[in-house]
């Protein structure tokens, strides 16, 4: 039953994509005919050939900001679970090291040394017309 919908429903996109594929190239068609009518014929392929290399390097700018802008989440994400982790195996540790004195006089340094330094880490970011940046006008 699901295979056949699948099925059904991959022949419907191909056959829809031949269709929109087909308009679209007598659109440009169309619009090489007008075109020449007022430029020519060498120009009318020039403008809708560059206007197609305009468009793509568009799509292109947008997929590299998109990618960016997914990569930087990741990044983000990663941070949160390895400070997760690292709190949740501390938490899971600290009965073991807790019973033992000796063991409490030498991990309570410890752990405050390591959450000061986790919480102490912040990116310093310089203004963006900030003329020691290196980019200023």
């Amino acid at each position: 039953m699901v295979v056949s919908r699948a099925k059904q429903s991959a022949i419907f996109a191909a056959i829809i994509a031949v269709l929109v594929t087909i308009g679209a190239v007598f659109l440009l068609v169309a619009a090489q005919i007008s075109l020449a009518e007022h430029y020519g014929p060498l120009y009318a392929a020039l403008i809708i050939a560059g206007s197609a290399f305009g468009l793509a390097i568009i799509a292109y700018i947008a997929m590299k900001i998109a990618s960016s802008s997914a990569r930087r989440r990741q990044e983000e994400r990663a941070k949160v679970d390895t400070s997760t982790v690292l709190t949740i195996a501390a938490l899971a540790v600290a009965p073991a090291l807790l019973r033992s004195r000796a063991l409490l006089m030498l991990t309570v340094p410890l752990v405050a040394f390591g959450g000061l330094s986790l919480a102490g880490k912040k990116k310093k970011r310089r203004p963006r017309n900030d003329p020691s940046a290196g980019g200023g006008i």
